[in-house]
């Protein structure tokens, strides 16, 4: 349990935490303009690392890591590096907006869905229909009556899926972490590593590239590396270090509306009826499942 001074405190961080990762959707869409998904990922990667030095004497945690802390650090630098390819390369092709609403709204329902099948745990009604609607939802968003392989590889939701799927991991993973080693080391090593993951498949890539392009270019990129994947990634991880990883996926809920906003303000994307209509669902959905006082508590 945590006291309930510091959760209100905690709330009020992954609420601010999800907002930035709203916009990042915009910066993601922007940024893939200039080059390929891969060179972004490689810097974003190697800057979110370095963002982590300057915090790193304050918190005087060692960076040492044991075979059991590595195991799970290797675990999450996979998934995340999986997450981000998926994520530049959906946003690349597709809407930034409708990405940033499925995406955060499928994650929770795949998370409760996952957490059931690991843990062995039985749903409830309320929570069956909150996935049913959850996944009603996420299936108006893509337009699910025009479903065919080309529609989803053109339209970027297959990328957007995988997103989801492969940011379930990450939260697991981070939620049975938190006895193994504190969140400041774990987030440097997971994108230092996811970084070196990056490597092998950048050796033919202008990676020098990025410095010749403009302000435009860095504030967004600066945006989806300190901002989201240092500030709001490392909050999101403490938040499921604290809450479980049921609680904290359903704050991503508040990240759907940021997204579109955002999209719509900066990048002129149209609010289509059934995009809207989908993320309400799947909000209602994450609502549901979590409105549970017993799902408060982590999953140890």
């Amino acid at each position: 349990m945590i006291k309930k001074e510091s959760s209100y405190s905690l709330y009020f961080m992954m609420v601010g935490a999800m907002i930035i990762w709203g916009l990042s959707w915009t910066n993601a869409k922007i940024l893939g303009t200039y080059t390929d998904p891969l060179i972004l990922m490689f810097w974003r990667f190697l800057i979110a690392g370095f963002g982590f030095l300057p915090i790193l004497p304050f918190i005087k945690k060692s960076l040492k890591l044991n075979k059991e802390n590595f195991f799970f650090v290797i675990l999450n630098a996979f998934f995340i590096t999986l997450y981000n390819y998926f994520y530049f390369k959906g946003t690349q092709i597709g809407l930034a907006g409708a990405g940033g609403v499925l995406v955060t709204t499928l994650n929770p329902i795949f998370t409760f869905l996952f957490t059931l099948l690991i843990y062995n745990k039985t749903a409830s009604k309320k929570d069956i229909i909150g996935v049913l609607m959850g996944l009603t939802g996420g299936g108006l968003i893509m337009n699910i009556w025009n479903f065919s392989l080309n529609s989803l590889l053109v339209s970027g939701n297959l990328y957007f899926l995988l997103c989801a799927l492969s940011w379930v991991f990450v939260t697991l993973i981070t939620s049975k972490s938190k006895t193994k080693i504190h969140i400041i080391p774990f987030s440097f090593w997971s994108f230092s590593i996811s970084a070196i993951f990056t490597v092998p498949f950048i050796t033919n890539l202008p990676i020098m590239e990025v410095f010749q392009f403009d302000m435009i270019f860095w504030t967004n990129f600066l945006m989806v590396s300190i901002g989201s994947m240092t500030l709001a990634t490392t909050i999101y991880f403490l938040g499921t270090t604290k809450l479980g990883s049921e609680k904290a996926s359903a704050f991503i809920f508040t990240v759907p509306v940021s997204a579109m906003g955002f999209s719509i303000i900066f990048l002129g994307e149209k609010l289509e009826l059934f995009t809207v209509i989908g993320g309400i669902f799947a909000i209602t959905a994450v609502y549901l499942i979590n409105r549970n006082p017993e799902k408060d508590t982590a999953i140890e």
